[in-house]
């Protein structure tokens, strides 16, 4: 099956060039209708000189454009949602980049009209509207049915998130069936309620491909292996300067971004790189330093209103105080601005946060969609307890159910917790542990002084979309 056009370079090129196009044709549109019509609370029609002011804010109000869009997630993969919800979205970037053009005149000491720059974000709102609706239509194609390779947990998991629609609309999945490994329990019968029909062997796979019955195929073997045992029993008492190699065989060799240390002509790949990461930590611990510090400095008036805010709006304390796991399972208490009432949890064991928990102040609803409650945090950073990117930290209960029940967790505490961290701007916030460690530990096999200073910018943008809790 050829790649719908919502899968090709062309739509994604598409997007920005639009999305500019609606920017330049709002902008010129707010100058011809204030020189043509006297709009209410204005001294009549634009002078035709002031047309000259439209050059230099053009490529401000582009450059605004995109920023904006990017901020709010308008180039991200599709995910579900409904259209209101897009809608607002695609409003509160055309609101951004009215703000972000008003402060471009203002730093520049140039004279613009205010009536043009309001009328400029209403016509940029409904110009992308129709844009992108537009791109949406046809950027439609059928799902890609694929086969998921195992019927356990993870094959489970796989197509429970595709009957959901995790992937987006336009880059949807749908499961044709599945086919069982060799030796699988759950490999009798001809069909499954939640995996749908068995379509044969491993085998038969290349036949199914080729025949167009299924267009991709998703391996989702169980990860409780004597490999992710051995590592697990690894953890914590491995020493810095040691690392985990592995002789791969054709799968694992195709398998990119991988880190390869040569034995003779054998290529072995360096699974966990403790030596790489001992050498690391001092770039991150600056980065820490760095841009924690700017970080709480600019959000000390914000952390002061907030405070304020949880004073007189609930009793109790403004801050609130956490016991959590860090790096080499050691304990250390975190920092939160309260959004709880008091005694929230003393009638019962520790309880993760849920949608719309009853919980929850109702400023502290706000505080916790908008992540405000977490600039504390910093303090944490700054100490060394916690990184700005890491895997987050969990509560003691949490971490015992979750070591005896996920198989690979262990090797998470190879890292300080982080403020945020891959699996936070990626997954969800109530994605299952299994699939948080899946980021967690891509994060560590990954991980750059880009990669950190990217997961920050794309916190940025969930900030601004309050996506999760």
């Amino acid at each position: 099956m050829k790649p719908s056009f919502a899968e090709t370079g062309l739509f994604r090129a598409l997007r920005p060039v639009g999305d500019l196009a609606a920017a330049a044709f709002a902008f010129v549109s707010a100058f011809l209708v204030r020189m043509e019509l006297p709009l209410p609370f204005t001294t009549g029609r634009l002078p035709l000189d002031r047309m000259r002011l439209a050059a230099p804010g053009l490529a401000a109000a582009l450059a605004a454009q995109l920023a904006a869009l990017y901020l709010f997630g308008a180039y991200d993969p599709p995910r579900p949602g409904s259209r209101p919800a897009f809608g607002r979205s695609l409003a509160a970037a055309a609101a951004l980049a009215g703000l972000a053009l008003a402060g471009y005149f203002f730093l520049a000491n140039r004279a613009f009209p205010r009536s043009v720059l309001l009328l400029y974000v209403a016509f940029d709102y409904a110009a992308l509207a129709g844009w992108r609706l537009l791109l949406e239509r046809g950027g439609r194609g059928r799902p890609r049915r694929v086969a998921i390779v195992g019927c356990g947990v993870s094959a489970r998991e796989v197509a429970t998130a595709i009957s959901a629609q995790l992937q987006g609309p336009a880059h949807g999945f749908a499961v044709a069936g599945f086919v069982a490994l060799p030796g699988e329990k759950d490999a009798e019968g001809a069909a499954d309620p939640i995996l749908g029909p068995r379509l044969g062997r491993l085998e038969d796979l290349p036949a199914l491909l080729a025949a167009g019955t299924v267009d991709d195929v998703i391996l989702a073997a169980t990860g409780d292996s004597w490999q992710t045992r051995l590592i697990d029993g690894l953890a914590g008492s491995r020493p810095d300067h040691s690392n985990v190699l592995l002789l791969p065989g054709p799968f694992e060799s195709l398998i990119g971004r991988m880190r390869y240390r040569s034995l003779h002509d054998l290529p072995l790949i360096e699974v966990v790189r403790e030596s790489e990461w001992r050498s690391n930590r001092p770039v991150k611990r600056l980065l820490d330093l760095i841009a924690g510090s700017c970080l709480l400095l600019l959000c000390l008036p914000l952390l002061a209103g907030c405070a304020l805010a949880v004073k007189l709006t609930s009793p109790g304390p403004v801050f609130y105080t956490q016991l959590r796991i860090g790096r080499d399972r050691r304990p250390f208490t975190l920092r939160k601005l309260r959004t709880m009432r008091v005694g929230a949890e003393e009638e019962g064991d520790e309880v993760l946060a849920q949608a719309d928990d009853p919980r929850l102040t109702p400023i502290g609803a706000v505080l916790r969609r908008l992540r405000l409650d977490e600039i504390p945090q910093l303090v944490n950073v700054l100490s060394g307890t916690m990184s700005l990117v890491g895997p987050r930290p969990e509560r003691p209960g949490f971490v015992q159910r979750y070591l005896a029940e996920v198989p690979g967790y262990a090797e998470r505490f190879s890292l300080a917790p982080g403020l945020t961290g891959l699996a936070q701007v990626n997954g969800d916030y109530h994605s299952s542990p299994r699939n948080k460690l899946r980021y967690e530990l891509a994060y560590m096999g990954n991980w750059s002084l880009w990669l950190d200073l990217s997961i920050l910018l794309r916190t940025v943008k969930i900030v601004l979309t309050s996506r999760g809790v």
